[in-house]
């Protein structure tokens, strides 16, 4: 199945997000349509990750009425090992006949808080290429659209390989994508391609006192001065770093089509299904943790890359569908898990209840 085959909404932005960790519909379809749904046009969304709870078929419905395109997670908790049961495809079906496409059935496979137990065994990998040939199977026969299951950020399994490797080939002929979570961590857009991963390039005093002086709750460059921090930009420079190399990052979809390319010849459809910044984030002590105005300026400009008008970086490739950045809102959309909020794009705990972006 060609690229310009697979679905796409109506004056596609390419910009998607993840809608929430809960029920889709808890705080009632009247208020998603009277308050949230023209939140979602006026910042330019398209796309919506959704999970397949209750409520979730008519939200859905709303969404394509509204012309923007669901993406639904048929949600288990601790998914591996294991396959899909009769109410996931109960609910496949009834998705399918309202419109739905594009449907995911796992999730970080790789990760061990996604097995029973706890652990990912020693034949982690083997077990999940047997239980994702035969979900693809049941999907493809339902007329639904699967994906290969997204991996953590910098995961190193293939699973394109490993299924190509047992025969199954002749699955990527029908309308099978890939989900991927390309976090950017607090990493440029860029990256590993960045001046400051390459050379080591140091950051100049301006830029480290206006990052600094940005108020909100914590400390973006964690107590490091600005020669500490550039001592360790330089100490730990990558000359001649590739996507290869290092793809936890946004750009991991680059290192996914590569291996899509070399097995099967051709390109998959990537969609994101988790993606982006999240403030407080500071998994690379080279740059300042994401802030809320660099979550605000980082983010605006991944869209522009999506929409094809980024003057900084280059345009997204015409087989990176979406985003889905995590994660529009927790509390303000009935979610009662705590965990997430600090996370959440709306919330109470930002000024205004909303971050920049928004």
């Amino acid at each position: 199945m060609e690229l310009n085959e697979y679905p796409r909404p109506a004056n596609d932005t390419g910009i998607g997000v993840h809608w929430t960790v809960g029920y889709a519909a808890a705080v009632g379809l009247s208020k998603i349509r009277e308050i949230w749904i023209p939140e979602l046009k006026a910042m330019g969304v398209k796309w919506v990750k959704v999970f397949n709870h209750d409520g979730a078929l008519d939200f859905c419905e709303l969404l394509l009425a509204e012309g923007l395109m669901p993406i639904v997670r048929l949600y288990r908790p601790s998914p591996n090992p294991g396959r899909l049961g009769v109410k996931e495809l109960v609910h496949i079906d009834s998705l399918i006949r309202s419109g739905v496409h594009y449907f995911e059935f796992n999730n970080e496979p790789d990760v061990d808080a996604e097995w029973k137990g706890g652990r990912v065994p020693v034949n982690g990998l083997d077990i999940t290429v047997e239980n994702t040939i035969a979900t693809l199977e049941v999907i493809l026969e339902r007329g639904g659209m699967p994906a290969i299951p997204a991996l953590s950020n910098g995961s190193r399994w293939d699973l394109v390989g490993r299924i190509v490797a047992a025969g199954r080939r002749d699955l990527f002929d029908g309308p099978v994508w890939q989900a991927v979570h390309n976090y950017a961590r607090n990493r440029p857009l860029d990256y590993p391609y960045d001046i400051g991963n390459q050379e080591g390039a140091a950051f100049t005093e301006r830029f480290y006192r206006a990052v600094a002086a940005e108020p909100w709750q914590a400390d973006a460059w964690r107590g490091r001065t600005l020669a500490e921090v550039n001592r360790i930009r330089y100490d730990r420079r990558n000359p001649g770093a590739t996507i290869a190399d290092d793809h936890a990052c946004w750009l991991a979809y680059e290192h996914f089509d590569a291996l899509n390319r070399k097995h099967l010849g051709r390109s998959l459809p990537i969609l994101a299904t988790e993606c982006g910044y999240i403030v407080g984030e500071d998994t690379d002590p080279r740059y300042p943790a994401t802030t809320p105005d660099l979550h605000m300026a980082q983010t605006l400009e991944s869209c522009r890359v999506m929409m094809g008008t980024s003057q900084r970086f280059k345009h997204a490739p015409d087989y990176y569908f979406c985003t889905s950045f995590w994660l529009l809102a927790n509390a303000m959309l009935g979610s009662t898990s705590a965990w997430w909020e600090g996370q959440a794009w709306y919330s109470e705990r930002w000024p205004g209840d909303a971050l920049p972006i928004v």
